[in-house]
C-alpha cells in the first residue's frame, strides 16, 4: 500500500514538474515575443521621428525662409522656442517674437543699375540648402547639427552668398517636432555688403 502510494506520488510530482517547465517555457516565449514586438515598435517610431525631423529641417524650414513666410517660419518653433543668431547678439523667444522680428526687417535695397534678370516684386531669389545632418533622438526630444548655405541670383549669375551650420534642440509639441532652440552660425566670412536674407 505504501509502495503504491509512493509510486503515485512520484508520478504526480514528475507530471507537475513537466507542467511547470512547459508553463515557464510558454511564458518565456510569450515574453520574448512581446519584447520583440515592443522593440520593433520602438524602432519604427524612431524611423518615423527621423523622417518628421528631416521634413522640418530640410523641407519646411528652408521653404518658409525662402518664401519670406514668417508666420509659417515662426510656427516651426515651440511656444517657448528660441532663435539665436549673429553670435548670440540676436535672441528671439516664442513664435510671435520671431515672426515680428523678420516681418519688420527692412526690405533689400534695389540694385543701382537695372538687372538683365529682373526679379518680380514679392518673389524671393534666394535658395537655402540644408545638408550634412547629424541627429540624435531621445524620446520626445532631439538634438541635431547641420550645414546650410544660401544660393542667390544676381545679374543672371548664381553664387553662394553665405554658409554655416545649425545647432538645434528639438521637442515634440502637440504631436509635431518643433525647434526648442535653433542657433545659426555663419562659418563663411560675411561679405562687406552681404544681403540680410542670406543669414537665416
Amino acid at each position: 500500500m505504501n509502495t503504491r502510494w509512493s509510486n503515485e506520488r512520484t508520478i504526480g510530482l514528475v507530471v507537475l514538474a513537466i507542467l511547470m517547465i512547459a508553463t515557464a517555457a510558454l511564458m518565456g516565449s510569450a515574453f520574448g515575443q512581446s519584447k520583440a514586438e515592443s522593440s520593433a515598435a520602438a524602432r519604427l517610431r524612431k524611423v518615423e521621428d527621423r523622417q518628421a525631423i528631416e521634413q522640418l529641417l530640410m523641407g519646411d524650414y528652408p521653404r518658409a525662409l525662402d518664401a519670406n513666410d514668417w508666420k509659417a517660419y515662426a510656427a516651426l518653433f515651440t511656444k517657448d522656442g528660441t532663435l539665436i543668431m549673429t553670435g548670440g547678439s540676436t535672441r528671439k523667444t516664442g513664435p510671435a517674437a520671431i515672426q515680428e522680428f523678420f516681418s519688420t526687417q527692412p526690405a533689400r535695397p534695389a540694385p543701382a543699375t537695372p538687372s538683365p534678370c529682373p526679379v518680380i516684386a514679392g518673389v524671393n531669389r534666394f535658395m537655402h540648402v540644408v545638408t550634412n545632418l547629424t541627429l540624435q533622438i531621445d524620446g520626445d526630444t532631439a538634438t541635431d547639427q547641420a550645414y546650410w548655405e544660401t544660393i542667390g541670383t544676381t545679374d543672371c549669375k548664381s553664387e553662394v552668398l553665405g554658409a554655416g551650420h545649425y545647432e538645434d534642440t528639438l521637442k515634440r509639441e502637440d504631436g509635431h517636432w518643433r525647434f526648442f532652440s535653433r542657433e545659426i552660425f555663419d562659418d563663411v566670412p560675411p561679405r562687406a555688403a552681404a544681403p540680410a536674407a542670406s543669414r537665416p
